[in-house]
């Protein structure tokens, strides 16, 4: 364990600089420890002695990020979105995948990288990349780019939303609420768009976007039931999914049964918040920017134009499903 401490040390570092300067960029810890990690690797000669720990941060911390992820998860907020609310978060989810897969074979983006964005943009930003990613297991190098575009997109939308919610004059507070909670890719967006415009609107889409993050548990198992290891004489290999998924999903279960005290369940969440920055901190050292610079305007153009179709299709389910 000694060799992996100066890795582990310095993505840590990262992280902590990436948790502190997000109180003042609104990008997102997670983003900001990867940019971090990626300046200093494309502008600092790393000793050798740091690469195996960046590697045990972004292989096996990462691993322990996701499956206590699931403490995050409480499948009991369904009951408290109503079922037209509940058809929406159905189909969009899953029109907002194909539509990234879709626009990335359009632009040439590569299977992986559309499958990240459509993941991060249909459920919950870097959460969602992060565990997608590590079912496909895509270059370190995708899963940079996607989780920076993603919550730069979110950014903006917490300005956009707000704005784009005074262009329906004609729409409640609750289907704004629903607007916002099912368009805006991470928590914290979505509650500084939805209690920018009130208080109402920001429960509603606060909710609605928790409604969201549950549908990570069946595509993430989705992903790795249709990850395989192979195919032999043309028979499809036995499905191979990762021990930490397992406990993905039982410790999702655990937190819905209300086994653990809510305290508990927080304390684990949160450390999953921290040991995921710490695992994309890592992720952000092992990045050229050489890989960025071919990749990155497909991945922007794709992400953009996913979003601004996602963003129409919710507004004409909210406006057709959620006008009651």
């Amino acid at each position: 364990m000694k060799r992996y401490l100066p890795g582990i040390l310095l993505s840590t570092l990262i992280a902590l600089t990436g948790l502190f300067t997000s109180e003042l960029i609104p990008l997102g810890s997670v983003t900001l420890a990867i940019l971090i990690g990626i300046i200093i690797r494309n502008t600092t000669p790393l000793s050798a002695v740091f690469k195996p720990g960046i590697a045990y941060s972004e292989k096996k911390i990462l691993a322990y990020a996701i499956a206590l992820l699931g403490f995050s998860l409480d499948y009991r907020i369904f009951t408290a979105l109503g079922f037209e609310t509940l058809i929406i978060i159905f189909l969009a989810v899953p029109f907002t995948i194909l539509t990234a897969l879709a626009l990335g074979k359009l632009f040439g983006l590569s299977r992986e990288t559309s499958l990240l964005l459509g993941v991060g943009n249909g459920i919950c930003g870097s959460s969602a990349i992060a565990a997608a990613q590590t079912v496909i297991q895509t270059d370190k190098e995708n899963v940079g780019v996607s989780v920076a575009t993603i919550n730069l997109l979110g950014a903006v939308g917490i300005f956009l939303l707000p704005a784009l919610c005074l262009l329906f004059p004609g729409l409640r507070e609750q289907q704004q609420g629903i607007l916002i909670g099912n368009t805006l890719q991470a928590v914290g967006q979505v509650s500084a768009a939805g209690y920018s415009v009130s208080d109402s609107v920001g429960e509603t889409a606060t909710i609605v976007k928790m409604g969201r993050i549950l549908l990570i548990t069946p595509v993430v198992m989705i992903l790795a039931s249709g990850r395989k290891r192979g195919v032999a004489e043309g028979k499809p290999a036995l499905v191979n999914i990762p021990g930490y998924l397992i406990f993905f999903l039982l410790f999702s279960l655990i937190n819905s049964a209300g086994i653990l005290p809510p305290e508990i369940s927080s304390l684990f969440a949160q450390a999953s918040k921290y040991l995921l920055t710490i695992a994309m901190a890592g992720i952000g050292l092992s990045i050229s920017t050489d890989v960025l610079k071919t990749g990155g305007r497909k991945t922007l153009l794709t992400a953009v134009s996913t979003w601004v179709i996602q963003i129409a299709f919710s507004v004409l389910l909210v406006m057709f499903l959620a006008s009651a």
